[in-house]
């Protein structure tokens, strides 16, 4: 089975946002809760503005599982990190561990964006893909998604085409994701989503911060 990875071109990224509303869409993400961020960085010598997609990174070796009391954390069948959130305890020991600050937990309560009628996209979930207020949440690469040899959302509404689904086990596809920045290099936790960009260093980028 493919393992897979994405490949972010931050050259190519406008900060349209068409990935953000795409993610929050396809998995009817909560009000307050984004699964699927737009960030920049400023360059005032270059007088550049750069726009980049932060989310889970789907870690190799990720510091979240590791730190996770009940095993709710646990990989997919491609390699995707996922939250079972019937075993998750709301600890945010995940969040603490994780170099990305990727998880997210709704402390407002409010699970969809029409409380009181039927959403207009109906959908059962996946235990991954629930979310329960004041448990762990993140990108889950559109598992369900994967399953269906399709690719995530987020990659299918790029506009400009700066978000790019990498088979890791396909030589070629894999040359051009293996020499692209990993978020955060000293973090030593593999992330499976790297970026190209000529104006940022993503190896020393806290996304902490």
């Amino acid at each position: 089975m493919a393992k897979y990875g994405l490949l972010v071109n931050v050259d190519a990224c406008i900060g349209c946002h068409a990935c953000f509303v795409a993610c929050k869409e396809e998995n009817q993400v909560a009000p307050g809760i984004a699964w699927n961020r737009i960030d920049r960085v400023e360059d005032r010598k270059a007088m550049r503005i750069n726009y980049f997609r932060k989310s889970c990174q789907h870690c190799e070796n990720p510091a979240c599982m590791a730190a996770c009391p009940t095993k709710a954390v646990y990989k997919g069948p491609f390699g995707e990190v996922l939250v079972d959130q019937a075993k998750c305890i709301g600890c945010q020991r995940c969040l603490a561990a994780c170099p990305y600050g990727a998880p997210q937990f709704n402390t407002e309560g409010v699970t969809s964006y029409w409380p009181d009628k039927t959403p207009l996209v109906e959908r059962v979930f996946e235990a991954h893909q629930t979310r329960t207020p004041g448990k762990a949440e993140h990108c889950t690469l559109c598992s369900h998604r994967l399953k269906e040899g399709r690719k995530p959302a987020c990659v299918e509404h790029c506009p400009t085409g700066a978000l790019k689904l990498v088979d890791l086990e396909k030589l070629e596809e894999r040359k051009a994701w293996e020499v692209a920045q990993k978020m955060t290099e000293k973090a030593g936790t593999e992330p499976k989503v790297r970026y190209r960009s000529s104006g940022v260093d993503f190896t020393k980028f806290d996304l902490k911060a």
